[in-house]
């Protein structure tokens, strides 16, 4: 009988996969090299598996929704902190697994508005909804995520027509004037912008984001989600405001983890990973 109730208590405790299946984002982005950055300083103390996904609520899914055997499940990510706190509201029993173990890059809103709009700030267009359309990418991309939550900030947002195109095609967009703005989450100097600064520069604008209904969002620990930065005007030195700084709404990348999804020993070791490449990462892509 003591071997039988031995055995079952066995085959209830919970098993960990030997390897850590970290979410990121495309291949081509500053979260895939993050991931590799991790993995590198993991060295051979814990197996790092980083896989590629279509962005922070793609990773969610994948971390929280998905059986851990399942060959597209990831048991941590690298993604915005708004992400976890967009999943809450419909789910806020899934995000109590979601924890938090390493801060990285910062990131910027940068708003790319052609310049014929005459549109100064994001700000603007909540004031004349009709009049505008902004480009928000694809659903569950970053840009999309942001506007989400903006919206759920300050509602007027939600009367402005989307498109949801991204990249190159809303870029081009923006420059012909079909599209007023278009949005892109990103560090400095990354993909788009660094494209409408160089070849879009006479038609397109970067534009700041400073509606004070941005700065009441919380993040899922109740802090403030975002913060007003500045982007600095040497960081586009070809086109954009070269002389002076475009002020918008930033945040920190985050290292997450399902913590249903760990052992105590193998998050210790995956927490000093994240932690010791965070310096290195910030060096590469943005204080």
């Amino acid at each position: 009988m003591m071997l039988g109730c031995i055995t079952l208590l066995m085959s209830a405790a919970p098993s960990f996969a030997s390897t850590i299946r970290l979410c990121t984002g495309a291949a081509n982005g500053n979260y895939f090299a993050a991931g590799d950055m991790i993995k590198n300083m993991a060295g051979s103390a814990v197996d790092i598996a980083v896989v590629e996904t279509g962005g922070t609520i793609d990773s969610l899914d994948r971390m929280l929704s998905l059986l851990k055997d399942d060959i597209k499940a990831c048991d941590a990510m690298i993604g915005q902190p708004d992400g976890p706190v967009y999943i809450s509201r419909s789910s806020p029993a899934n995000v109590k697994k979601v924890r938090q173990v390493a801060s990285l890059h910062r990131e910027y809103l940068h708003v790319l508005c052609g310049k014929q709009s005459g549109v100064d700030d994001l700000g603007d267009l909540e004031n004349n909804p009709e009049k505008y359309r902004i480009a928000i990418g694809e659903q569950g991309s970053g840009a999309w995520l942001i506007w989400q939550n903006l919206v759920s900030e300050d509602e007027d947002y939600g009367a402005v027509p989307v498109s949801n195109e991204g990249g190159i095609m809303a870029l081009s967009s923006v420059s012909s004037g079909d599209t007023t703005c278009m949005l892109v989450p990103a560090g400095l100097r990354n993909g788009t912008p660094m494209e409408a600064d160089s070849t879009f520069g006479d038609t397109v604008a970067l534009v700041g984001a400073n509606d004070k209904d941005f700065d009441d969002a919380i993040d899922i620990k109740g802090k403030s989600l975002y913060e007003y930065a500045k982007i600095p005007g040497e960081a586009y030195p070809k086109s954009f405001n070269y002389w002076s700084d475009v002020q918008t709404i930033s945040w920190l990348a985050g290292v997450y983890v399902n913590t249903e999804r760990f052992d105590q020993k193998t998050l210790s070791t995956f927490i000093q990973a994240a932690t010791r490449a965070a310096g290195g990462i910030k060096a590469e892509f943005g204080q």
